[in-house]
């Protein structure tokens, strides 16, 4: 069982729609490497306005699967961003933490398949 994400409240919100699930995670997959690199190229060009418009999109995708952990760390590299400052630690566990969500999905997926 995974932390990653609260399967129950998941479950509930998605009242049996897997093959939403299944599209949301396929979205999540492409869109989530794509906001990634935007992120990290952000953080290479101190831009913390893109940081911090990065990690609030990231933030809103995750929060969409209830991935506290996730969310949590998208809402650090935000708030940081917004008051200027980017820890690439903190952009570190972002990634960390979406690749822990995909890979979370991925699974629970096989087990509603």
């Amino acid at each position: 069982m995974s932390d990653a994400f609260d399967r129950k409240a998941l479950s509930e919100e998605l009242d049996g729609d897997f093959e939403f699930l299944t599209e949301s995670v396929e979205i999540l997959d492409e869109d989530s490497a794509i906001l990634l690199n935007k992120l990290r190229q952000a953080f290479e060009a101190e831009d913390t306005a893109t940081v911090a418009t990065t990690a609030h999109t990231l933030k809103s995708m995750v929060g969409n699967f209830v991935a506290a952990p996730a969310f949590e760390a998208a809402l650090v590299v935000e708030t940081s961003a917004k008051q200027g400052e980017v820890n690439p630690t903190a952009i570190d566990e972002l990634e960390t933490q979406v690749k822990r969500l995909q890979t979370a999905l991925h699974d629970f997926l096989r087990t509603v398949e």
